[in-house]
């Protein structure tokens, strides 16, 4: 008898670790789909605002030489009156030309406000939004490049949503085709859910590279942030309600990690982050907070748990296979294992070499998320981040064959690209 109920709560938690896993990354999609069916966007069909506001685009910056100035010329170029934006770069500690090249734009009004000490992102952007002058707020990273309607679209998505306290705009990952990396992939994924999620106003947190929202409602962060993008707009959604929606037609583009061990010291400093922030955030969680709530523990909470799910239900799965059913399973989770781990050997083999591709960005994205935690309940996470290294300074651990960075890598710290949660 004891031997059956050890069976029972086997097959109960291996059927439970995988069901939510399944919920959180196909089910969840496919009812916002059915329930965005019947709801209508709001304000879709609000005229423009008579003024344009005035907008202050902030960017923080960490040692940038090597792309700043094309992202101010960038920024330069957008279609929005110019004696109606401002741009404010903070320097978080720079040592490299960085702000040399900024203040040589002076004079087309860019304005550098250099720390000398480095402090970390979320402190700059405080600094920064206090000088900040602009009535709505656009927020990007230096790597990141905006279409000329970019601002435009967002200005005119809050105007036409008052109920916004944020909008966030489309980015488009490119890497190139050969580099193993499916970063780009899973993001059209991500933005896909966006989309669903924004018809409900229910979009969670932003990503660092493009959102808006009125200067009136920003919250201060607490120093030690480390995913200020999420944070952001889940803080303002916290103390003073209101949605976030989603905004196709603002788009923005950056080039993703081109080699996994680059794509992994982001995830794990986004891990992290991400359990950081839920310490901050967990009344969102509430039921009485509605589709938010909702949302967040579909969305992100499970995602953020399922290093724990796939071990749970790995150790619960080997109890039981003396059974067909549960067998097939187990050799399932070895094929996803086996193919990750060499996916770098199957990477010219037609379909084999996308679905190991895709195995191991699931693995490595799981990989980060467990030991971004570990990091974060050592406590040695730091709300600090560094520039992705150039193509020809990436390290040759970055391209072992089972796809995964060696411990020099690990320790070099996170590259800083777009930050939007797991």
């Amino acid at each position: 008898m004891e031997a059956m109920e050890q069976e029972t709560l086997a097959a109960i938690l291996t059927i439970s670790s995988f069901g939510l896993l399944f919920y959180a990354y196909g089910a969840y999609p496919i009812f916002l789909w059915l329930l965005g069916c019947l709801l209508r966007s709001e304000g879709s069909e609000r005229s423009e605002p008579k003024q344009w506001p005035k907008v202050s685009i902030i960017l923080s910056a960490y040692n940038e030489e090597r792309i700043i100035a094309e992202r101010i010329k960038n920024l330069l170029k957008l279609d929005y009156p110019l004696d109606l934006i401002e741009i404010l770069i903070g320097s978080d500690g720079c040592t490299d030309r960085t702000c040399e090249i900024v203040d040589s734009f002076a004079r087309r009004g860019i304005r550098l406000i250099a720390f000398t000490e480095r402090r970390g992102k979320a402190s700059v952007l405080n600094d920064l939004l206090s000088a900040a002058r602009g009535e709505v707020v656009v927020l990007t990273d230096a790597n990141t490049f905006f279409d000329p309607e970019a601002v435009r679209e967002l200005v005119r998505a809050l105007w036409r949503s008052p109920s916004a306290h944020a909008v966030v705009g489309r980015l488009e990952l490119r890497s190139s085709a050969g580099s193993g990396n499916l970063d780009g992939l899973y993001w059209r994924y991500e933005t896909w859910i966006k989309i669903l999620e924004s018809r409900l106003g229910a979009v969670l947190g932003a990503n660092g590279a493009i959102y808006a929202f009125r200067r009136e409602k920003y919250q201060p962060l607490p120093k030690e942030a480390i995913v200020d993008d999420f944070l952001i707009p889940m803080l303002m959604r916290l103390r003073s309600g209101g949605k976030i929606f989603f905004i196709p037609s603002a788009k923005a583009w950056e080039t993703s990690p081109e080699r996994v061990g680059d794509e992994f010291r982001r995830r794990v400093r986004i891990g992290a982050g991400d359990f950081q922030a839920l310490l901050w955030t967990w009344r969102l969680l509430l039921p009485w907070k509605g589709m938010i709530a909702l949302s967040y523990l579909s969305h992100k909470v499970l995602r953020w748990f399922g290093p724990w799910l796939l071990l749970l239900g790995f150790g619960a799965n080997l109890w039981l296979l003396g059974h067909p059913f549960f067998q097939l399973l187990f050799f399932g989770q070895i094929s996803l294992y086996v193919l990750g781990l060499c996916a770098a050997l199957f990477r010219r083999v037609p379909i084999l070499g996308a679905a190991a591709s895709g195995a191991r960005y699931f693995l490595v994205l799981n990989a980060g998320l467990f030991l971004g935690f570990g990091r974060f309940t050592l406590g040695i996470a730091r709300p600090f981040w560094s520039t992705a290294r150039a193509e020809g300074e990436a390290v040759q651990s970055a391209e072992l064959p089972l796809g995964f960075p060696s411990q020099s890598i690990l320790e070099s710290g996170p590259a800083e690209t777009s930050g939007d949660a797991a």
